[in-house]
């Protein structure tokens, strides 16, 4: 392995323990009531190992090699990285004890429309795929970045649809409101 393999090892790994420390401080335990809640925090585990595995293979058979210098793609990759996981992070930090990695709405329950919330309504999964993009442009195959990105954007694109349900139930007009002056993912557009 490379230098900057390694240090990649090294940020997927911190990712990934971040990642475990949110769901686990997060987490809602199982309970029965009249609360409807949407788990699909498994599904969305194995989709990004399963995508994983797949795009590191991928990338050994060279097949849509990316044509782009070794260490400007590894420096974008970064960059884009950094910014994929700070916005991940900053949305998580917005919505503060209403974060949850169960997709449910609280007694006391918000709308959050500031921080990253006042522009797209879902920017930890933006900054997730943002994060995956990055993964596959430093791994140089566009094969790679699709078994990264299409899997993952399908379970969230899913999640998406139960949550903005829960929360048009759980807010009415207002959250109609907030979905017409925002986007889902990308600002301004998506």
């Amino acid at each position: 392995m490379t230098l900057i393999q390694y240090f990649w090892l090294l940020l997927g790994s911190s990712w990934t323990l971040l990642e475990m420390a949110i769901v686990y401080k997060t987490r809602v335990p199982c309970q029965h009531s009249e609360q409807q809640t949407y788990r699909s925090e498994k599904l969305i585990w194995g989709v990004v190992a399963a995508s994983l595995i797949l795009a590191l293979g991928v990338k050994q058979l060279h097949l849509l090699v990316l044509p782009m210098a070794y260490l400007p793609r590894q420096a974008i990759a970064l960059g884009l990285l950094t910014i994929g996981l700070g916005l991940r992070f900053y949305a998580v930090l917005s919505l503060g004890r209403f974060f949850s990695t169960t997709a449910m709405t609280q007694s006391r329950h918000i709308l959050i429309d500031h921080g990253p919330y006042h522009w797209i309504r879902h920017p930890a999964y933006t900054g997730l795929l943002v994060g995956f993009f990055a993964a596959g442009l430093a791994m140089g195959d566009l094969l790679a970045i699709l078994l990264l990105l299409c899997p993952l954007a399908y379970v969230l694109n899913q999640r998406i649809l139960v949550e903005e349900q829960g929360l048009i139930e759980h807010f009415g007009p207002i959250y109609g409101d907030y979905c017409a002056r925002t986007r889902k993912l990308i600002p301004w557009l998506y």
